[in-house]
């Protein structure tokens, strides 16, 4: 059953209240403890459904005074009495209108109303019903969905929407640990001074929970350490009773513990029980192994509060800080830097790398600056310092930086030489650094060093050598190890992938990439957008990558996303607004990004030639050449003919490029690229009347498209062959109305596939299928995926 978009108040929860919006024919038990936001989640669901008019709602919130009740819950919800779950399947199984039959607090529901819930929503398949249920705790009747905490990209949202200011907001996503509920009353709870920063925001915990604390205060002291031993269960996210509880309680709850467990359990405890600085705690708990880097920052921060020598706390500290940024917990991270009193250079390069990573661009410039000067091997700080300026793009703060770099044998020479050669035209200069920069990341060993081989070869203009050292650096990636490593890595094998026109290994890399700190995740959500509009594609990626992209200031996927709407501007037949689009991408809108402004050049060119204005993209295909040559790989030559070939005013000239063009192109393997160069050498056969040349050409491109799943585009290539008079079969009657992604996502649901089957036969995420599903129901005016088969079987 569909719904009109709707804007909700959920952070974190966008997969889970999509498919909830179309929950027709199933039932989704959501279980999360409290303060998750199971119930903002349903609040969210009734305001998007209240958007339609013919969509019922029938439900019931749990009652503890009334779960001894038999079927009290469905007495409440039906209006009168109810006895079993077949005279509840008959109530709902009966209705002709699209209906949702919801229940919150289901912890406080009768178990005979819930076994009665499960039998009918057992028989919900092809009806017009669907069921969501919302508990703190499981049931046996239902398979649950469990609601985690918020991830701390998340929290930091939750947060922002509030208007809490950027620099306090790492320090409340860790108090909060991932529970709206917390976060909001944090929020609320901030006076002006700390929030802005002149007064400690570690008490507000405490004092925004009077009602936990009353409650710990009243229980029998031997009850309140029980109770605070089951909180200690993390997993149980329990948390926030613990952290109410007074200091004093706290540590008897652990030596209680401590007295009964054997092993590492027993060694947190002790620690956790002391009260004063040990040494021998310390250093046992620091040197114990851990399982994973969350734990090993738990012990490590505590070891450090038991630490009495301020250097070896200091270590300390930050191999906690460390160990929370590889746990994938930046806020946390940020906050134990901040007790660190020493080693400034460690300090600055590990918050410079959090900042890079998932922050602002230019705070990483500032630490990784410092960083360099500190440190007495600057090589790693200056590295990322330059990767910095690049990301934001300071191509003048990135040539300044490398007058600062210590001439020497080194890697961060040779890489900083390559690039600024390349950046300033002076490709013969570049090519010795950069292959001693290449030597040298991949000589290291490491994930780093195969990343700036990678980004070396790229820059000469070596896509598949880039491509090969980025596969390198993704396999260097061990599991567990640096948190924004294997992301970092799998950008550049998205890249290279784009650019060798191996569009599947593209958007399997950058979906990977996905599970990554937010800058990182902001450019893989713009080269997925950029994979899908290279094939003609829109994808909501590109809308989710917006506001993170403008909010932070990040030059290089700002880039890609303005080629990436470029490419949809030229699919849907609106060259002059790619043009535009690329013409302020060159002129550095975005900050100067001189490797999209070069890659994205095939595309200005074809927006000018479509224009009518070829003589706007003469200067970039020049630069674009010169770039070609000094790599001279095929899929690069391939795509200077077909640029020549679209800007030359003679024809024979314009063929003689194409042929050169798809020859190159044969060499390359890029099947997308030669079934675009194939079209546009046939329109220009059938501009000259060559219609016999023209026909074999657009059969080659239709067939080309249609191996690439290029939809768009082959409805064009039959278009093309239809003009010069051959008969093309249509493989289906497209519903009307529908663009060929909606068409196939269609005919796919028709045949029965899930939207999990349908992601994957096509190549998108699942969000994508929710997201054009929810179009095809709006645009077709059906209420179910059952209706929707009906209508492609009638052919309407």
């Amino acid at each position: 059953m569909p719904v009109r978009d709707a804007v909700h108040p959920l952070r974190g929860r966008d997969d889970l209240f999509g498919g909830l919006r179309s929950i027709a024919g199933r039932a989704v038990f959501v279980r999360g403890t409290e303060g998750l936001g199971k119930s903002a989640l349903l609040t969210a669901l009734f305001t998007a459904l209240g958007a339609t008019d013919d969509v019922r709602l029938v439900g019931v919130r749990g009652l503890r005074a009334e779960r001894a009740l038999p079927y009290g819950a469905l007495h409440q919800m039906f209006g009168g009495p109810v006895s079993g779950g077949a005279e509840a399947w008959d109530r709902l199984g009966s209705v002709s209108a699209p209906t949702v039959c919801w229940v919150d607090d289901a912890q406080w529901v009768d178990p005979e109303s819930l076994a009665a819930l499960g039998f009918a929503a057992r028989r919900l398949a092809g009806v017009p019903v669907g069921m969501v249920l919302a508990s703190r705790s499981g049931s046996d009747e239902f398979d649950s969905v469990e609601l985690t905490p918020l991830t701390d990209s998340a929290a930091d949202l939750v947060l922002r929407d509030r208007g809490v200011p950027a620099g306090i907001r790492p320090q409340l996503v860790e108090l909060g640990e991932g529970n709206p509920a917390d976060l909001i009353a944090l929020a609320a709870s901030l006076t002006p001074a700390q929030a802005a920063g002149r007064e400690p925001v570690s008490p507000i915990l405490q004092e925004r929970l009077p009602r936990y604390a009353a409650e710990l205060d009243a229980m029998r002291f031997d009850d309140r350490l029980r109770f605070l031993a089951a909180c200690m269960d993390f997993s149980a996210r329990k948390a926030t009773w613990y952290a109410a509880a007074s200091p004093a309680d706290r540590r008897a709850a652990h030596a209680r513990l401590a007295s009964v467990e054997e092993g590492p359990d027993a060694l947190w405890h002790r620690a956790m029980a002391a009260a004063a600085p040990s040494a021998p705690l310390s250093d046992a708990l620091a040197t114990a192994p851990a399982v994973d880097h969350a734990a090993a920052a738990r012990q490590l921060e505590r070891a450090a509060a038991l630490t009495a020598d301020p250097s070896v706390r200091a270590t300390r500290q930050l191999a906690a800080a460390d160990a929370a940024w590889q746990a994938g917990r930046p806020g946390w991270a940020r906050l134990l830097l901040s007790r660190v009193d020493a080693e400034p250079g460690a300090v600055a390069l590990l918050h410079g790398e959090i900042e890079l990573r998932d922050g602002d661009p230019a705070v990483a410039t500032h630490e990784l600056g410092t960083a360099a000067e500190l440190l007495p091997d600057p090589a790693a700080a200056l590295l990322l310092a330059g990767e910095a300026r690049r990301l934001g793009g300071d191509l003048h703060g990135y040539r300044v930086l490398a007058r600062t770099v210590p001439a020497g044998d080194d890697l961060a020479f040779a890489h900083f030489r390559g690039l600024t050669s390349v950046y300033a035209g002076r490709h013969d200069d570049a090519v010795a650094p950069l292959k001693d920069a290449v030597d040298k990341g991949m000589a290291d060993g490491d994930v780093a060093g195969a990343v700036w081989a990678a980004e070396a070869a790229f820059a000469r203009g070596q896509a598949e050598r880039a491509h090969e050292y980025a596969a390198a650096a993704v396999s260097r990636a061990r599991p567990g190890e640096r948190h924004a490593e294997l992301p970092w890595a799998l950008v550049y094998l998205s890249l290279s992938a784009i650019a060798l026109d191996r569009i599947p290994c593209a958007r399997a890399a950058s979906r990977e990439g996905l599970r990554a700190p937010r800058n990182l995740r902001l450019e893989h959500l713009t080269l997925l957008g950029l994979a899908s509009a290279l094939l003609g594609d829109r994808v909501p990626e590109l809308d989710e990558a917006a506001e993170g992209i403008a909010e932070r200031g990040l030059g290089r996927p700002a880039a890609v996303a303005a080629w990436a709407n470029a490419c949809l501007d030229l699919a849907e037949d609106r060259p002059d607004d790619a043009l535009s689009r690329l013409e302020d991408l060159a002129s550095g809108v975005s900050g100067d990004q001189p490797v999209i402004r070069v890659l994205a050049t095939p595309q200005l060119v074809e927006a000018a030639v479509c224009s009518g204005r070829p003589e706007r993209a003469r200067a970039a295909l020049a630069v674009f050449d010169r770039w070609t040559l000094a790599g001279a790989e095929p899929c690069w030559l391939a795509l200077s003919h077909r640029c020549h070939a679209l800007t030359a005013p003679d024809p024979a000239v314009a063929e003689r490029r194409f042929r050169l063009a798809i020859e190159a192109h044969r060499r390359a393997g890029g099947a997308g690229e030669l079934a675009r160069t194939r079209f546009a050498y046939a329109t220009l056969l059938r501009r000259h009347r060559r219609t016999r040349d023209a026909r074999e050409q657009f059969r080659d491109a239709l067939r080309g498209f249609e191996n690439v799943g290029a939809t768009r585009f082959a409805e064009r290539a039959r278009a093309g062959l239809r003009a010069t008079g051959e008969t093309v079969d249509v493989p289906h009657r497209s519903l009307a109305g529908l663009t060929p992604q909606q068409d196939a996502i269609t005919r796919l649901v028709a045949s029965g596939e899930t939207n999990k089957e349908i992601a994957r036969r096509l190549v998108i995420s699942h969000r994508t299928v929710d997201h054009h599903l929810r179009n095809i129901f709006t645009a077709l005016g059906v209420r179910s995926r059952v209706e929707l088969a009906r209508r492609v079987a009638a052919g309407e």
